[in-house]
């Protein structure tokens, strides 16, 4: 830790120089590679995927925003050209008429099938077939860590638990 409380030392630079950097060019090119393969933003994707997860194939607009860590109009804008594609339906709530439900439909189950092998090839070539299983093994860790500071609503869901400081992170 630096000696001065507003700056990083030396070490801590290089090691958020270095995560911020790897990270964005990973995002970048796993975004690059499911435009050139399948035409879909990485975020397009992703709202995919956790459709996906639910049993239902829906979830309400606000939970995809708040999962996404969205501002609702983002979510909004996304879905409108996922529904455009045919990849997804608007549905509004039996309960709730000012909400809407996204939908998965049977072309965007195609869809994420295709997106899902491009990105698994992305995901190992960038990342799983570049690092051992033990730097894999600290990767997790490390990420549930971070998140258990950055989102400890949903911390457990990521297998981790809420932390509040580093005197709990290191016990």
């Amino acid at each position: 830790m630096s000696d001065q409380p507003d700056c990083l030392d030396t070490a801590e630079e290089r090691t958020w120089d270095a995560a911020v950097l790897a990270f964005r060019l990973l995002d970048q090119r796993v975004e690059h590679d499911l435009q050139e393969e399948v035409d879909l933003p990485l975020t397009y994707y992703e709202l995919l995927v956790m459709l996906s997860k639910d049993p239902h194939g829906s979830l309400r607009m606000s939970e995809l925003a708040e999962r996404t860590h969205t501002r609702p109009s983002r979510i909004s804008h996304a879905v409108r050209k996922l529904t455009e594609g045919g990849w997804v339906e608007r549905r509004h709530c039996e309960d709730d008429r000012r909400s809407w439900f996204a939908v998965l439909t049977d072309q965007g189950r195609e869809l994420l099938r295709d997106a899902g092998a491009r990105h698994v090839r992305s995901m190992r070539e960038y990342v799983f077939d570049v690092l051992t299983p033990e730097q894999q093994g600290q990767l997790l860790d490390i990420s549930r860590t971070l998140l258990g500071r950055l989102d400890p609503e949903h911390a457990a869901e990521h297998g981790t638990r809420a932390r509040s400081g580093p005197q709990e992170a290191s016990a």
